[in-house]
């Protein structure tokens, strides 16, 4: 990969999510681009950082307490937690609830022009299907995670959690693109949560899969940068051509 251009310089950016994955590239990338970045995440990783804050995400009042501790006037919002293992509830808590919690009370105290950055996930044939839960995630709060795993089966089918995390944060997202005036909220749709590509994709592009992290992550920065003004509501493909590939088979293109 080339060298990250300045894109971000004199800039503050907070990444939640900074310890690992996607989180992980997103700092990494976001310090290469001149940024002073804070980082949020539960493990101690200073990586990349120049200040780090300690954050339980399945705890509503952690939550609250690190955005009544991070500093006024943040030029951006990254928002890239690792999904953990264990129970959808959980995974829930960590990759929509809170996030998007962190965000709404960060808002009125971002820097104008500042951007909001958040992960989402390719729209694949189950989508259409799934359009009622998305509405449901988009408005899930903190403390309902373990009622909204039960209403919608994911208990039973636990390996969907991760991909409508995805989706209903990009519908939070969208929802989210004119509320906040002075604001850019917008989406970056990875391979995966955690950035990495499937084998035989990266295979085609002669790439490693653990490169489609930073991929995703330069994505990212794009969002965050001056580049974007006025840009908003977008979600911007950062697959790999995954997203591209599923869209032209479902349409028979």
């Amino acid at each position: 990969m080339t060298a990250h251009p300045p894109l971000l310089r004199d800039k503050r950016i907070a990444v939640m999510g900074s310890g690992s994955g996607l989180g992980l590239a997103v700092a990494r990338a976001a310090e290469a681009a001149g940024a002073e970045v804070l980082g949020i995440d539960r493990e101690a990783r200073f990586d990349h950082l120049a200040e780090l804050y300690r954050l339980d995400p399945g705890d509503p009042a952690s939550v609250d307490a690190l955005a009544q501790a991070l500093p006024d006037d943040l030029d951006g919002l990254a928002l890239f937690p690792a999904l953990p293992d264990g129970p959808p509830a959980r995974q829930l808590a960590h990759g929509l609830a809170a996030p998007k919690r962190l965000a709404a009370l960060l808002a009125p105290r971002l820097a104008p022009g500042a951007g909001i950055v958040v992960r989402g996930a390719t729209a694949d044939a189950n989508r259409t299907g799934a359009l009622a839960a998305i509405r449901a995630g988009a408005s899930l709060a903190p403390g309902d995670c373990d009622a909204f795993a039960e209403r919608w089966s994911l208990n039973a089918e636990p390996t969907r959690t991760p991909r409508l995390i995805g989706w209903a944060m990009t519908a939070w997202a969208q929802s989210r693109a004119v509320a906040w005036p002075g604001l850019r909220v917008n989406a970056v749709i990875p391979a995966a949560p955690d950035g990495r590509l499937p084998l035989a994709l990266a295979a085609d592009l002669g790439l490693d899969a653990g490169d489609g992290a930073s991929i995703a992550a330069r994505a990212a920065i794009f969002l965050l940068s001056d580049l974007a003004q006025g840009l908003t509501g977008a979600s911007l493909a950062a697959d790999g051509g995954l997203s591209a590939q599923t869209q032209t088979r479902l349409e028979g293109l």
